[in-house]
Protein backbone atom coordinates (compact mmCIF):
# COMPACT_ATOMS: atom_id res chain seq x y z
CA UNK A 1 0.00 0.00 0.00
CA UNK A 2 1.46 3.74 -1.34
CA UNK A 3 1.77 6.71 1.64
CA UNK A 4 -0.72 8.10 -0.51
CA UNK A 5 -3.48 5.04 0.09
CA UNK A 6 -2.43 4.80 4.02
CA UNK A 7 -3.12 8.25 4.41
CA UNK A 8 -6.65 7.89 2.44
CA UNK A 9 -7.26 5.02 4.87
CA UNK A 10 -6.78 6.86 7.77
CA UNK A 11 -8.39 9.55 7.23
CA UNK A 12 -11.36 7.51 6.13
CA UNK A 13 -11.12 5.70 9.67
CA UNK A 14 -11.04 8.81 11.43
CA UNK A 15 -13.94 10.64 9.73
CA UNK A 16 -16.23 7.35 10.19
CA UNK A 17 -15.06 6.90 13.40
CA UNK A 18 -16.21 10.65 14.17
CA UNK A 19 -19.63 10.18 13.50
CA UNK A 20 -19.98 7.79 16.57
CA UNK A 21 -20.38 10.23 19.72
CA UNK A 22 -20.19 8.57 22.87
CA UNK A 23 -23.37 8.94 24.54
CA UNK A 24 -22.92 7.29 27.69
CA UNK A 25 -21.49 10.97 29.82
CA UNK A 26 -24.87 12.88 29.19
CA UNK A 27 -25.48 15.16 31.93
CA UNK A 28 -27.58 13.51 35.03
CA UNK A 29 -29.40 14.00 38.14
CA UNK A 30 -27.46 12.61 40.91
CA UNK A 31 -29.56 9.77 42.30
CA UNK A 32 -27.87 8.77 45.69
CA UNK A 33 -27.34 12.31 46.79
CA UNK A 34 -28.83 11.63 50.44
CA UNK A 35 -27.08 8.33 50.68
CA UNK A 36 -23.04 7.19 52.06
CA UNK A 37 -21.55 4.49 51.97
CA UNK A 38 -18.84 3.64 54.82
CA UNK A 39 -16.54 0.89 56.15
CA UNK A 40 -17.96 -0.67 59.34
CA UNK A 41 -16.21 -3.62 61.52
CA UNK A 42 -19.43 -5.44 62.13
CA UNK A 43 -23.06 -5.11 62.45
CA UNK A 44 -23.01 -4.43 66.55
CA UNK A 45 -25.44 -1.78 67.60
CA UNK A 46 -22.69 0.32 68.17
CA UNK A 47 -20.70 0.50 65.23
CA UNK A 48 -23.59 0.54 63.19
CA UNK A 49 -24.35 3.87 64.65
CA UNK A 50 -21.34 5.21 64.39
CA UNK A 51 -21.03 4.74 60.63
CA UNK A 52 -24.57 6.00 60.27
CA UNK A 53 -22.87 8.99 62.07
CA UNK A 54 -20.02 8.90 59.74
CA UNK A 55 -22.22 8.18 56.50
CA UNK A 56 -24.79 11.23 57.24
CA UNK A 57 -20.66 13.60 57.89
CA UNK A 58 -20.54 12.48 54.54
CA UNK A 59 -23.39 13.52 53.15
CA UNK A 60 -23.48 16.57 54.41
CA UNK A 61 -20.06 17.19 52.56
CA UNK A 62 -21.62 16.37 49.15
CA UNK A 63 -24.59 18.44 50.13
CA UNK A 64 -22.64 21.45 50.92
CA UNK A 65 -19.43 21.11 49.35
CA UNK A 66 -17.61 22.60 52.25
CA UNK A 67 -16.17 19.83 54.59
CA UNK A 68 -16.04 21.95 57.52
CA UNK A 69 -19.20 22.65 57.53
CA UNK A 70 -19.69 18.89 59.48
CA UNK A 71 -18.57 20.84 62.36
CA UNK A 72 -21.25 23.35 62.65
CA UNK A 73 -22.99 23.50 65.75
CA UNK A 74 -26.28 22.87 64.01
CA UNK A 75 -25.04 20.05 62.11
CA UNK A 76 -23.75 18.55 65.08
CA UNK A 77 -26.88 18.72 66.92
CA UNK A 78 -28.84 17.36 64.15
CA UNK A 79 -26.13 14.38 64.29
CA UNK A 80 -26.85 13.28 67.42
CA UNK A 81 -30.28 12.98 66.80
CA UNK A 82 -29.32 11.33 63.13
CA UNK A 83 -31.76 8.72 63.50
CA UNK A 84 -34.51 10.98 63.16
CA UNK A 85 -32.85 11.96 59.78
CA UNK A 86 -32.27 7.96 58.56
CA UNK A 87 -34.48 6.88 56.29
CA UNK A 88 -32.92 3.26 55.60
CA UNK A 89 -29.66 1.31 56.13
CA UNK A 90 -28.14 -1.87 54.71
CA UNK A 91 -25.24 -3.70 54.77
CA UNK A 92 -23.08 -5.39 51.95
CA UNK A 93 -19.70 -7.74 51.82
CA UNK A 94 -16.80 -7.04 48.74
CA UNK A 95 -13.51 -8.76 48.78
CA UNK A 96 -14.40 -9.42 52.72
CA UNK A 97 -14.86 -5.79 53.08
CA UNK A 98 -17.96 -4.91 54.78
CA UNK A 99 -20.04 -1.44 54.21
CA UNK A 100 -23.04 0.30 55.87
CA UNK A 101 -24.81 2.37 53.34
CA UNK A 102 -27.20 4.83 54.94
CA UNK A 103 -30.25 7.09 53.30
CA UNK A 104 -31.46 10.20 54.80
CA UNK A 105 -34.61 12.56 54.67
CA UNK A 106 -34.02 14.73 51.79
CA UNK A 107 -36.24 17.25 52.99
CA UNK A 108 -35.60 17.19 56.12
CA UNK A 109 -31.67 17.76 55.53
CA UNK A 110 -33.13 20.36 53.03
CA UNK A 111 -35.18 22.28 55.40
CA UNK A 112 -32.21 21.72 57.73
CA UNK A 113 -29.62 23.53 56.10
CA UNK A 114 -32.27 26.11 54.75
CA UNK A 115 -32.76 27.04 58.54
CA UNK A 116 -29.28 27.74 59.10
CA UNK A 117 -28.54 29.41 55.85
CA UNK A 118 -26.21 26.77 54.77
CA UNK A 119 -25.75 26.00 51.10
CA UNK A 120 -27.77 23.50 49.30
CA UNK A 121 -25.76 21.61 46.05
CA UNK A 122 -28.62 19.58 44.70
CA UNK A 123 -29.01 16.76 42.37
CA UNK A 124 -28.33 18.56 38.85
CA UNK A 125 -24.55 18.49 38.45
CA UNK A 126 -22.03 18.98 35.64
CA UNK A 127 -20.53 16.12 34.07
CA UNK A 128 -16.95 16.60 33.35
CA UNK A 129 -14.45 15.07 30.99
CA UNK A 130 -10.91 14.79 32.83
CA UNK A 131 -7.93 15.38 30.80
CA UNK A 132 -4.81 14.66 33.20
CA UNK A 133 -1.69 14.26 31.76
CA UNK A 134 1.43 12.54 33.85
CA UNK A 135 5.29 12.20 33.23
CA UNK A 136 6.30 8.39 32.78
CA UNK A 137 10.20 7.62 34.49
CA UNK A 138 11.18 7.88 31.46
CA UNK A 139 9.87 11.32 31.00
CA UNK A 140 7.52 10.41 28.28
CA UNK A 141 4.25 12.32 28.86
CA UNK A 142 0.89 10.49 28.35
CA UNK A 143 -2.65 10.88 28.95
CA UNK A 144 -4.52 8.94 32.04
CA UNK A 145 -7.49 7.18 30.19
CA UNK A 146 -10.65 4.73 31.04
CA UNK A 147 -8.59 1.88 30.88
CA UNK A 148 -5.97 2.54 33.55
CA UNK A 149 -6.60 0.89 36.77
CA UNK A 150 -3.48 2.19 38.44
CA UNK A 151 -4.41 3.66 42.13
CA UNK A 152 -4.96 7.36 41.37
CA UNK A 153 -7.70 5.87 38.94
CA UNK A 154 -8.89 4.30 41.46
CA UNK A 155 -9.05 6.49 43.92
CA UNK A 156 -10.17 9.40 41.80
CA UNK A 157 -13.64 6.76 40.73
CA UNK A 158 -14.18 5.76 44.65
CA UNK A 159 -13.81 9.51 45.76
CA UNK A 160 -15.82 11.28 42.84
CA UNK A 161 -18.88 8.63 43.55
CA UNK A 162 -18.65 9.32 47.37
CA UNK A 163 -19.03 13.07 46.73
CA UNK A 164 -21.40 12.67 43.80
CA UNK A 165 -18.84 14.32 41.33
CA UNK A 166 -20.20 13.03 37.73
CA UNK A 167 -16.76 12.06 35.90
CA UNK A 168 -15.15 10.58 32.93
CA UNK A 169 -11.50 9.99 31.69
CA UNK A 170 -11.05 9.66 27.56
CA UNK A 171 -11.10 6.55 25.38
CA UNK A 172 -7.85 7.67 23.93
CA UNK A 173 -8.58 5.35 21.26
CA UNK A 174 -7.62 6.27 17.40
CA UNK A 175 -10.77 9.00 17.27
CA UNK A 176 -9.02 10.94 20.17
CA UNK A 177 -5.44 10.74 18.72
CA UNK A 178 -6.86 12.49 16.22
CA UNK A 179 -7.14 15.40 17.88
CA UNK A 180 -5.22 15.66 21.27
CA UNK A 181 -2.41 14.61 22.52
CA UNK A 182 -0.59 14.83 25.55
CA UNK A 183 1.16 18.10 24.69
CA UNK A 184 -1.98 19.49 24.40
CA UNK A 185 -3.10 18.71 27.83
CA UNK A 186 -0.12 19.56 29.59
CA UNK A 187 0.52 22.67 28.03
CA UNK A 188 -3.03 23.42 28.55
CA UNK A 189 -3.94 23.92 24.71
CA UNK A 190 -7.85 24.37 25.19
CA UNK A 191 -8.94 24.13 21.06
CA UNK A 192 -7.81 20.50 20.94
CA UNK A 193 -9.50 19.72 24.65
CA UNK A 194 -13.06 21.22 23.60
CA UNK A 195 -12.79 19.56 20.12
CA UNK A 196 -12.19 16.16 21.72
CA UNK A 197 -14.40 16.69 24.74
CA UNK A 198 -17.31 17.52 22.45
CA UNK A 199 -17.42 13.69 20.87
CA UNK A 200 -18.46 12.53 24.35
CA UNK A 201 -20.96 14.89 25.47
CA UNK A 202 -20.07 16.21 28.63
CA UNK A 203 -21.13 19.54 30.14
CA UNK A 204 -17.15 20.77 30.90
CA UNK A 205 -13.90 19.76 30.95
CA UNK A 206 -11.04 19.37 33.65
CA UNK A 207 -7.67 19.78 32.28
CA UNK A 208 -4.92 18.66 34.57
CA UNK A 209 -1.00 17.68 35.05
CA UNK A 210 0.80 15.68 37.44
CA UNK A 211 4.15 16.82 38.16
CA UNK A 212 7.00 15.95 40.62
CA UNK A 213 8.30 19.17 42.51
CA UNK A 214 11.10 20.04 44.70
CA UNK A 215 9.23 19.85 48.03
CA UNK A 216 10.46 17.25 50.69
CA UNK A 217 7.04 17.04 52.52
CA UNK A 218 4.57 16.46 49.78
CA UNK A 219 6.83 16.12 46.59
CA UNK A 220 3.77 15.46 43.93
CA UNK A 221 1.53 18.14 42.93
CA UNK A 222 -1.72 18.73 40.48
CA UNK A 223 -2.36 21.54 39.14
CA UNK A 224 -5.98 21.67 37.58
CA UNK A 225 -8.36 23.93 35.43
CA UNK A 226 -12.31 23.45 34.65
CA UNK A 227 -14.34 24.84 32.39
CA UNK A 228 -18.03 24.90 32.28
CA UNK A 229 -19.93 26.58 29.55
CA UNK A 230 -18.61 30.47 30.83
CA UNK A 231 -17.84 29.38 34.13
CA UNK A 232 -13.67 28.84 34.92
CA UNK A 233 -12.11 28.24 38.02
CA UNK A 234 -8.58 26.48 39.11
CA UNK A 235 -6.58 24.66 41.49
CA UNK A 236 -3.88 22.91 42.98
CA UNK A 237 -3.27 19.58 45.40
CA UNK A 238 -0.25 18.17 46.29
CA UNK A 239 0.63 14.74 48.03
CA UNK A 240 2.95 12.28 49.34
CA UNK A 241 2.76 9.97 46.40
CA UNK A 242 0.76 10.71 42.93
CA UNK A 243 -1.26 7.65 44.03
CA UNK A 244 -2.68 10.21 46.48
CA UNK A 245 -3.70 12.71 44.59
CA UNK A 246 -7.13 11.67 43.80
CA UNK A 247 -9.02 12.43 47.26
CA UNK A 248 -7.83 16.18 47.41
CA UNK A 249 -8.51 16.98 44.17
CA UNK A 250 -11.96 15.51 44.42
CA UNK A 251 -12.81 17.61 47.39
CA UNK A 252 -11.22 20.64 45.94
CA UNK A 253 -13.35 20.09 43.02
CA UNK A 254 -16.54 19.59 45.03
CA UNK A 255 -15.84 23.05 47.14
CA UNK A 256 -14.91 25.01 43.63
CA UNK A 257 -18.67 23.40 41.52
CA UNK A 258 -20.68 23.70 45.36
CA UNK A 259 -19.39 27.57 45.99
CA UNK A 260 -20.87 27.93 42.06
CA UNK A 261 -24.35 25.85 41.51
CA UNK A 262 -25.07 25.97 45.43
CA UNK A 263 -28.19 28.05 46.79
CA UNK A 264 -28.50 29.39 50.23
CA UNK A 265 -31.82 30.39 51.84
CA UNK A 266 -32.63 33.76 51.44
CA UNK A 267 -34.12 36.20 54.39
CA UNK A 268 -37.41 36.02 55.28
CA UNK A 269 -38.24 39.08 55.86
CA UNK A 270 -37.16 39.99 51.98
CA UNK A 271 -39.78 38.58 49.78
CA UNK A 272 -39.39 38.51 45.80
CA UNK A 273 -42.16 37.10 43.59
CA UNK A 274 -41.24 35.02 40.09
CA UNK A 275 -43.73 33.96 37.47
CA UNK A 276 -43.27 30.82 34.97
CA UNK A 277 -45.06 29.13 32.93
CA UNK A 278 -45.40 25.19 31.89
CA UNK A 279 -45.99 23.95 28.57
CA UNK A 280 -47.68 20.46 28.21
CA UNK A 281 -48.50 19.84 31.55
CA UNK A 282 -50.55 16.51 30.47
CA UNK A 283 -53.06 17.06 34.16
CA UNK A 284 -54.00 17.83 37.47
CA UNK A 285 -51.44 15.05 38.78
CA UNK A 286 -48.19 16.52 36.48
CA UNK A 287 -49.52 19.95 38.25
CA UNK A 288 -49.25 18.52 41.96
CA UNK A 289 -45.90 16.68 41.08
CA UNK A 290 -44.85 20.29 40.06
CA UNK A 291 -45.78 22.19 42.76
CA UNK A 292 -44.28 19.76 45.01
CA UNK A 293 -41.16 20.03 43.52
CA UNK A 294 -40.88 23.88 43.21
CA UNK A 295 -41.97 23.60 47.53
CA UNK A 296 -39.03 21.47 48.17
CA UNK A 297 -36.42 23.79 46.38
CA UNK A 298 -34.32 26.25 49.20
CA UNK A 299 -35.75 29.57 49.52
CA UNK A 300 -39.65 28.99 48.62
CA UNK A 301 -42.05 29.90 50.73
CA UNK A 302 -45.27 29.48 48.32
CA UNK A 303 -46.37 28.24 44.90
CA UNK A 304 -50.01 29.29 42.97
CA UNK A 305 -51.36 27.71 39.74
CA UNK A 306 -52.62 30.92 38.33
CA UNK A 307 -53.55 29.63 35.01
CA UNK A 308 -53.68 25.85 33.74
CA UNK A 309 -54.46 24.61 30.72
CA UNK A 310 -52.90 21.33 28.76
CA UNK A 311 -50.91 23.74 26.58
CA UNK A 312 -49.67 26.03 28.64
CA UNK A 313 -49.83 26.77 32.42
CA UNK A 314 -48.52 29.69 34.86
CA UNK A 315 -47.65 29.66 38.07
CA UNK A 316 -46.44 32.26 40.61
CA UNK A 317 -43.49 31.72 43.42
CA UNK A 318 -43.24 33.48 46.08
CA UNK A 319 -39.20 33.12 47.40
CA UNK A 320 -37.32 34.64 50.12
CA UNK A 321 -34.39 36.30 49.16
CA UNK A 322 -32.80 36.63 45.64
CA UNK A 323 -34.64 35.37 42.17
CA UNK A 324 -31.93 34.89 40.26
CA UNK A 325 -30.43 32.73 42.81
CA UNK A 326 -34.34 30.46 42.43
CA UNK A 327 -33.63 30.73 38.98
CA UNK A 328 -30.14 29.03 38.94
CA UNK A 329 -31.67 26.17 41.30
CA UNK A 330 -34.78 25.25 39.01
CA UNK A 331 -32.29 24.88 36.07
CA UNK A 332 -29.97 23.16 37.92
CA UNK A 333 -32.49 20.49 39.12
CA UNK A 334 -33.24 19.44 35.81
CA UNK A 335 -36.96 18.55 36.12
CA UNK A 336 -38.17 21.66 34.59
CA UNK A 337 -36.47 22.51 31.02
CA UNK A 338 -35.25 26.04 29.94
CA UNK A 339 -36.55 25.94 26.50
CA UNK A 340 -33.79 28.91 26.55
CA UNK A 341 -31.31 28.29 28.36
CA UNK A 342 -28.36 25.23 28.91
CA UNK A 343 -28.42 24.04 32.88
CA UNK A 344 -25.04 25.74 33.19
CA UNK A 345 -26.10 29.01 32.11
CA UNK A 346 -26.30 31.63 35.00
CA UNK A 347 -30.07 32.16 35.01
CA UNK A 348 -31.24 35.82 34.61
CA UNK A 349 -34.87 37.15 34.67
CA UNK A 350 -35.50 38.97 32.02
CA UNK A 351 -39.58 37.83 31.08
CA UNK A 352 -41.56 35.46 31.88
CA UNK A 353 -39.51 32.04 31.78
CA UNK A 354 -41.15 28.79 29.77
CA UNK A 355 -40.37 25.38 31.09
CA UNK A 356 -41.16 22.14 30.04
CA UNK A 357 -41.78 19.52 33.15
CA UNK A 358 -39.45 16.47 32.27
CA UNK A 359 -41.87 13.88 33.28
CA UNK A 360 -39.18 10.61 33.42
CA UNK A 361 -37.03 12.70 35.99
Amino acid sequence: MSKSQIHYFAASLFFLFSLFKVTGAEARLIENLYSAEVAVASQSSSDRQQAIGQAFDRVIKKLTGQTELTGHDAIQRAKRDVNNYLVQYGYSENEGQRTLTATFDGRKLRALLAEQQLPYWGSRRPQLMLWIAKENSNGQRVIIDSNSESVFTQQLRFFAQQYSIPIQLPLMDLTDSFTINATDVWGRFLDPVRTTTERYGTDGLLIGRIIRQDNEEKPWSLNWFVEVGDDRFSGEVTATSPDWLAEPLVEQLMAQLAKQYSVTAGDENVRNTLMIKVEKLSSLNRVLELEAFLDSIVSVSDVRLLEYSQAMSEFEIVVNGPVDQILQAINLDGRLVSQELGPFVAARQTETPVYRWNESR
